[in-house]
């Protein structure tokens, strides 16, 4: 028998004294002897009923105690006064006044990994009170203890145009911070915590330093030459040579997508298949016309069709771009990804210094999400998926949907990692139709994700469209790990509540 059914034994034990005193004193009329012969029934349903509340209210204090504990435990290397004010926060949110019981002053203890919390909350009796118990203390305690489990974490975090207003930028990068401080704490173990950053737009820019065998070096993927007619001039074979043509422009690290269905999948770049390497971003000089957007070269022969001028690699011999916002990069203005890391320092200068430009093709940034988490190349910081000793997660947060920055001329958008809608990388050269791949490609890339057991978090961060958000509640490992974010203040609350739930704990009683 527990400690609350020994109490309500001596509850028990005490009624039925007094119902002995009472039957020795008795007179004798028959009134009495019914009186007497009712107690005991009395007694009975009075213990029933408040053993009934007594368990009602351990449970309740459990639950409360198990919040409480979960939230200590997440937090490792907080000072005690913090974790005793956190875990009374945790505790009182989740035992409201209005709940039956009046809890006591929580005990926490902290030994090693493992967290003991405990209360006793006072109970006052419905029925026994008529035999002078008045209250019953009912108690609880439990025990968490942190998985010595390593963690993997990449955030792939939108860096649209759409983000720079309201504060928004700001408040994800206080946001994503406090997820990185939480998780390191003031002693972390280093060789069990990784995180990882892809900042995405119409792209994702994979770092200068990316490896060259991953990169189509040669001009052998089957688009790499699309937008260009190469065989006019035998020095200049591929969009490498391109950039050593331009006098002040050179790769700035972002690359265009693979070939469908490559463009969803994890598969190592193989030079023995070039569709597997990435093609390096080169944005080509558009026509004169302004309904061009990317116009920063004189053209070579003004007489020639815009398809052809496009496609001319003639004026790029010695070239100098002088606009600061178009040219071979236009569209290339999303910072490095950080690949997986222990170094905190540079996590919190690299959330620091993003910036919010371009369009949202949410599908580029998860698989690039997916390529630094996976242990396969080009990065390959993360460790086996069967490991049993460490877990993986990404947590995705985009404030808007997926877009192609459509226009109207020959290209049919601006030019992005799928390069030009006209060129059919996504399986149509229609607008409308091209555009609407997108979510049903981010929906199979989320699946391919999950398949490989990587832990996914999805944030909607101000989005207004419900065909976005019901894509990203999809999108998660599951709907509670879905979030909506309807403010910049309760970003910071959603990236703290994954931070605990990423602290990989269990609870041992």
């Amino acid at each position: 028998m527990d400690q609350m059914g020994n109490r309500m034994a001596v509850a028990a034990f005490r009624v039925l004294a007094a119902i002995g005193e009472f039957r020795r004193n008795r007179q004798g009329n028959i009134a009495i002897t019914f009186a007497v012969a009712l107690m005991p029934i009395i007694a009975a349903a009075g213990v029933a009923v408040d053993l009934a509340r007594a368990y009602g209210v351990r449970a309740h204090v459990t639950q409360a105690l198990d919040a409480a504990g979960l939230a200590v435990a997440g937090s490792p290397g907080a000072s005690e006064d913090y974790l005793e004010a956190l875990a009374q926060d945790y505790f009182d949110a989740n035992y409201p006044s209005h709940e039956v019981g009046v809890p006591g002053a929580l005990q926490l203890s902290i030994n090693g990994s493992v967290v003991t919390l405990s209360a006793t909350a006072t109970l006052p009796t419905a029925l026994l009170g008529v035999f002078g118990i008045h209250e019953v203390d009912v108690g609880s305690a439990i025990e968490v203890t942190r998985e010595n489990k390593a963690l993997e974490v990449v955030m792939v975090l939108d860096n649209t145009g759409s983000m720079g207003s309201n504060g928004k930028l700001d408040a994800m990068k206080e946001a994503a911070t406090s997820l990185v401080d939480i998780l390191y704490g003031e002693d972390p173990d280093l060789d069990k915590l990784h995180i990882g950053l892809v900042p995405f737009a119409a792209g994702v820019n994979v770092g200068t330093n990316f490896p060259t065998s991953a990169l189509d070096m040669t001009g052998a993927s089957s688009i790499h030459k699309e937008n260009f007619k190469f065989s006019t001039d035998p020095n200049v074979n591929n969009l490498w040579d391109l950039y050593d043509e331009i006098e002040n422009r050179s790769w700035g690290g972002c690359v265009q997508t693979r070939p469908q269905p490559l463009d969803e999948l994890d598969t190592p770049p193989s030079a023995g298949t070039p569709d597997t390497l990435w093609v390096p971003w080169f944005a080509p000089d558009e026509g004169d016309a302004s309904k061009y957007v990317n116009d920063y070269l004189d053209d070579a022969d003004p007489d020639q069709s815009d398809k052809n001028e496009q496609k001319d690699i003639s004026k790029y011999d010695g070239a100098w771009v002088g606009s600061s916002s178009k040219g071979p990069d236009a569209g290339c203005t999303m910072q490095p990804v950080t690949p997986l890391t222990n170094d905190r320092e540079r996590l919190l200068d690299d959330i620091d210094t993003m910036n919010a430009s371009g369009v949202t093709h949410i599908p580029v940034g998860l698989s690039w999400g997916w390529r630094l988490i996976s242990p396969e190349e080009p990065f390959t910081e993360g460790r086996e998926y069967d490991d049993a000793d460490v877990d993986k997660a990404i947590v995705l947060l985009t404030d808007g949907s997926n877009v192609l920055g459509t226009l109207n001329n020959r290209n049919r958008s601006r030019y992005t990692a799928y390069g030009y809608i006209r060129q059919g990388r996504l399986g149509t050269s229609n607008k409308s139709a091209a555009e609407a791949r997108l979510d049903p490609k981010t929906a199979d890339i989320c699946e391919n994700i999950k398949d490989e057991g990587v832990r996914l978090y999805t944030i909607t961060f101000q989005v207004s469209s419900t065909d976005t958000q019901e894509l990203m509640e999809e999108c998660a490992t599951s709907p509670a790990l879905y979030f909506d974010s309807p403010d910049n203040e309760q970003l910071q609350t959603i990236f703290q509540a994954i931070a605990r739930d990423l602290s990989n704990l269990r609870l041992s009683k």
